[in-house]
């Protein structure tokens, strides 16, 4: 499950051709043990950060902005409720306006 949690932006306001924003995500891996959850968290962890000589492995294009970088915020680890496991992720982005 993915989330927005926020975003702050830095400089004039976002949309100007000079500003940057930092936008968090919450990713929240869901399954029936706590290996399938840590499982499916290294995934996440992998497709968010994983990188090769030229970039990151997988690149998140969003028209008008690009990506300066991206950061693991905060990783919660396995919790258990109700025979549930899950594990959450919050993965950061920043971003600046292509002027």
């Amino acid at each position: 499950m993915l989330y927005p949690v926020g975003s702050t932006s830095d400089g004039p306001p976002f949309g100007d051709a000079s500003a940057d924003a930092r936008i968090v995500y919450q990713i929240t891996s869901v399954a029936t043990t706590a290996e399938q959850a840590e499982w499916m968290a290294d995934k996440v962890r992998a497709g968010m950060l994983a990188r090769t000589v030229l970039g990151y492995t997988y690149p998140i294009t969003a028209v008008g902005y690009v990506v300066m970088s991206r950061e693991l915020d905060k990783e919660e680890g396995v919790t258990v409720a109700s025979g549930v496991y899950s594990y959450v992720q919050r993965f950061a982005i920043e971003v600046t306006a292509l002027g």
